[in-house]
């Protein structure tokens, strides 16, 4: 795999995300494993209007890549809320704690709520070799792929796989934008 291809970066230029289809074995289980999408709402678009290159003005001496710039272009997107699944911490009650349990199953060897989008992207930083990295970004002296250790393909996996449990959960094409609450 080689990140989101040629038509992916082409959907995101024209404002729309790039859909995976859910063909890898880890996505298929975790769908099957899905008792129902995860909620997904817009609120009013004066109420929850994300402006990507206002955001972006705020970055602006790091840079941005050509993909960046066409986002930037973009008019301002409805941001969408979306439901939050959170794997107990040492800040959760004991209801949390059993409800989560509850809920969880099993998918390529791991124990997790299976709306739990976090997990998903955890697992496949730990499975890329980042997850030591305080900010789940490239090592500093990382200048290719090749220069990361891990298992690649599993990391990949693991972030289709989330991405495949929160595409039901959007209108297609998707040209909003997921707020991050």
């Amino acid at each position: 795999m080689d990140g989101i291809g040629d038509a992916g970066a082409q959907a995101a230029a024209q404002g729309a995300m790039p859909w995976l289809p859910p063909t890898g074995k880890l996505a298929l289980e975790a769908l099957r494993k899905l008792d129902r999408p995860l909620l997904a709402w817009a609120p009013d678009f004066q109420a929850c209007c994300f402006d990507f290159a206002a955001y972006q003005a705020q970055f602006a001496d790091e840079g941005r890549s050509p993909l960046e710039q066409q986002i930037a272009a973009l008019p301002p997107r409805r941001g969408w809320k979306l439901e939050r699944m959170w794997a107990p911490d040492a800040d959760s009650d004991d209801a949390h704690g059993d409800a989560y349990e509850k809920a969880s199953v099993t998918i390529g060897g791991h124990r997790l709520h299976p709306r739990d989008l976090d997990t998903y992207a955890a697992l496949a930083y730990e499975y890329a070799g980042l997850a030591e990295e305080d900010d789940f970004s490239a090592p500093e002296d990382a200048t290719d792929l090749d220069d990361l250790t891990g298992d690649l393909d599993t990391a990949l996996a693991w972030a289709a796989a989330g991405v495949c449990v929160l595409q039901p959960s959007l209108p297609h094409p998707f040209h909003d934008v997921l707020l991050y609450l």
